[in-house]
């Protein structure tokens, strides 16, 4: 904390000079990027067609097979946000077969659903809604297409086949502006009996279409907004700086980075209903960003929290965001570019929501989120007692291999206890 300290002073010094206008005049005025020619070969992938705009969920039918005639709707718990979806199904005269996603997915809720829909021939999949209800129609739409009878099934997968491309296809509609699973070949399946989360990975997941309209995310709650909005601005974050970032992902974030926090206070404070327009290219960005160089710390131990206590996602990786940024800093060598990068995203943050503490940059931004009601891992039953064993799953999670620095187990129980 002392060379974080020194540093935090030494920025305010600096930004605060005759000779810079901002605070990212500063920041920019140091940062080195490599140059193509010095970064290791890379791949990047994006199999989903993708449909992006108010009102381009008017276009669902017409990107069905045009002999479509049955079609399985997986949808959120009330069906509100995917009514829209559900009423240009049954005007296209569309046999539709709605299947309810309570929550984020587990083998029991797979298993149901696929031994529901056994007897069902579909020609499509739609999953509208938010990450577990897309993330749900993927494995569904995966299960389906190949036969499956449910998650053990999955497990006999190998590689090659989990990258084999669904006979049906998915579409998926996102009802809240956060997880980018439109365009991820992945789904996080919850294990409750065991506490854990695993993560089907392969491009068959990839839905084939993704209509990213913004006019089904806008009566979403506040609460809503406010945690998929922390999803999605921690995702371009810790993508920008991970240490698998590829030029592609950097394209990808550097274009977005500066405009999530911005857009989700405008949202929240102002009630300004279009900046969902922009949360949801962030969120939508994000997801292709992620998908092509990984996540860090914040959600890898999100992903074990959530194994194993009742809390959304998003709100953990909100609360868990601003400690990770602080220990990654920590830890950062002075004059590296992974330490420019960290900087670069808290000037920003400090730019959007100027500190309310002397000597610390990201304390407007803190106290922001619990202005804003953001549950701390308390308010979850998280205790004193689980921070060790969290800390050391947390440490081996697969996004975590993926953070900006490398972080031990007492920098993981720092980070725990801050958000604790």
């Amino acid at each position: 904390m002392a060379l974080e300290k020194r540093f935090l002073s030494k920025l305010h010094q600096v930004t605060r000079s005759k000779n810079c206008a901002n605070w990212q005049d500063a920041i920019i005025s140091k940062r080195k990027y490599q140059r193509i020619s010095d970064v290791p070969h890379f791949s990047f992938s994006c199999p989903t067609r993708v449909h992006f705009g108010a009102g381009t969920c008017g276009k669902l039918a017409s990107l069905l097979p045009a002999d479509a005639k049955r079609v399985i709707l997986v949808r959120g718990r009330s069906g509100h946000a995917s009514a829209p979806v559900l009423m240009l199904l049954e005007t296209a005269g569309l046999d539709v077969t709605q299947l309810s996603c309570d929550g984020e997915p587990t083998v029991a809720s797979i298993d149901a659903a696929l031994d529901i829909l056994a007897t069902i021939k579909a020609d499509a999949v739609i999953a509208c809604g938010g990450g577990a209800a897309i993330d749900t129609g993927k494995v569904v739409c995966f299960g389906v297409s190949n036969n499956l009878h449910g998650y053990d099934d999955f497990a006999k997968l190998t590689p090659g086949q989990m990258d084999t491309p669904c006979l049906i296809p998915c579409v998926a509609l996102p009802t809240t502006a956060g997880t980018g699973a439109e365009v991820t070949a992945n789904a996080v399946i919850g294990v409750p009996e065991k506490g854990a989360k695993i993560s089907l990975r392969g491009r068959g997941l990839c839905p084939t279409v993704a209509i990213v309209d913004p006019d089904l995310m806008r009566g979403a709650p506040d609460a809503v907004v406010l945690h998929a909005g922390l999803d999605a601005v921690t995702q371009v974050f810790e993508s920008f700086t991970s240490n698998a970032a590829t030029p592609f992902s950097d394209a990808l974030t550097q274009s977005v980075k500066d405009k999530g926090l911005p857009a989700l206070k405008r949202a929240l404070d102002d009630a300004d209903m279009s900046a969902l327009d922009d949360l949801a290219w962030i969120s939508h960005v994000s997801g292709l960003a992620l998908a092509n160089s990984g996540l860090g710390a914040a959600h890898g131990l999100a992903s074990v929290i959530g194994g194993r206590f009742d809390a959304p996602h998003g709100a953990l990786c909100g609360r868990l965001l601003l400690p990770v940024v602080h220990q990654n800093l920590s830890r950062a060598p002075q004059g590296t570019e992974v330490h420019a990068r960290l900087t670069s995203c808290v000037a920003h943050i400090a730019t959007v929501f100027p500190e309310t503490e002397k000597t610390d940059l990201l304390s407007g931004f803190r106290a922001w989120l619990d202005t804003q009601g953001l549950p701390r891992l308390a308010d979850w039953s998280v205790s004193q007692d689980d921070l060790t064993s969290l800390a050391t799953q947390g440490m081996t999670a697969s996004s975590s291999q993926k953070n900006a620095v490398p972080l031990s187990e007492a920098d993981y129980l720092h980070i725990l206890s801050a958000a604790l």
